[in-house]
């Protein structure tokens, strides 16, 4: 059934992008995922090439300016740096698709808190109504889960619409010491699992408890005083999430580091910012030159000659 979740048109004539490069690769993907007019005429068809045993198949999707700042320094909304492309307005609209596009094949979604501070009517759901049609049809839940990321908890606004609103399914992946702040703060009924030290703690018993209480807000700690990644996304897949879309840079950028993101979808607005401009995983540990990722390129897109679209697998050695 669908959500009454808020949903906006897509002008497919302003929104739809070329595709200019497919990798075999990708030629030869068997995991399908949705389909509908409306993505075959912007798009053309998503399939992923595998999924895995022990974790959710895991993708980004960030847009970027051609020296890589995700954020001007003066007005640091992330969408600016597609909006204020001067030569290609609709090119930010495709960007806004791609990201609804990637919610719509995915079962959950990672968001952080700061994201929710800074928007407070922020949830991630799909805001094509033919997207989210054609979810349904496939056999998915209206909304993915929306899982929130916190190493203690205490930077969760509590008080968030997110917590508010039942048709979005609410997960929080946190540590040991995330449990105390939420039985003080949360108001809503919830459902803990955890602490959980390690994978081999994972339970049959503990996966169909999480589904039994699936109407609840679940909360998952790992780890001690952050979230042990690992456990924390083997407990997500064995719950039954295949696929998940991870919205904020900088947790994507520690999952990189851990090797535990699969594709990048880099969109790529062509203004130059430079200088001390946010850049992706600034505050994070940084590669080497001897020992850093790779990625082999799925797939690029184009809107016009001011914007265009990526798709990288990356590579681990």
């Amino acid at each position: 059934m669908a959500t009454s979740l808020f949903k906006m048109p897509f002008d497919i004539e302003k929104t739809k992008i070329r595709q200019i490069y497919r990798s075999e690769e990708l030629e030869q993907a068997q995991v399908e995922t949705i389909t509908c007019d409306e993505m075959k005429q912007i798009y053309g068809e998503l399939k992923f090439d595998r999924l895995h045993e022990d974790r959710p198949y895991t993708y980004t999707s960030l847009v970027t300016s051609i020296d890589g700042r995700i954020a001007f320094t003066d007005a640091p909304q992330g969408p600016l740096i597609a909006k204020m492309n001067r030569y290609d307005g609709d090119g930010a609209g495709a960007d806004w698709w791609i990201l609804n596009m990637l919610r719509a094949v995915s079962d959950g979604d990672i968001i952080g808190a700061g994201t929710m501070n800074a928007e407070s009517d922020y949830t991630a759901h799909v805001f094509s109504q033919e997207l989210e049609n054609a979810r349904i049809a496939a056999g998915m839940q209206p909304v993915p889960w929306n899982i929130i990321s916190s190493l203690d908890a205490t930077d969760i606004p509590f008080d968030h619409v997110l917590f508010k609103t039942p048709e979005v399914p609410v997960m929080i992946s946190t540590s040991r010491a995330g449990i105390p702040v939420i039985q003080e703060k949360m108001k809503e009924d919830y459902y803990l699992v955890g602490p959980v030290e390690n994978i081999s703690q994972v339970t049959d018993e503990m996966i169909a408890s999480m589904k039994e209480n699936r109407d609840k807000i679940l909360v998952i700690a790992t780890g001690d005083k952050a979230p042990d990644s690992k456990v924390a996304l083997y407990i997500m897949k064995k719950f039954g999430l295949d696929k998940v879309l991870v919205e904020t840079p900088s947790y994507m950028h520690f999952l990189v580091a851990q090797g535990l993101m699969d594709e990048l979808f880099f969109n790529y607005s062509c203004i130059y910012v430079g200088g001390q401009a946010l850049t992706i995983g600034k505050f994070g540990r940084e590669f080497g030159s001897k020992d850093h990722p790779h990625t082999r390129m799925l797939s690029i897109h184009t809107h016009s000659d001011h914007f265009f679209y990526f798709r990288h697998k990356l590579i681990y050695g």
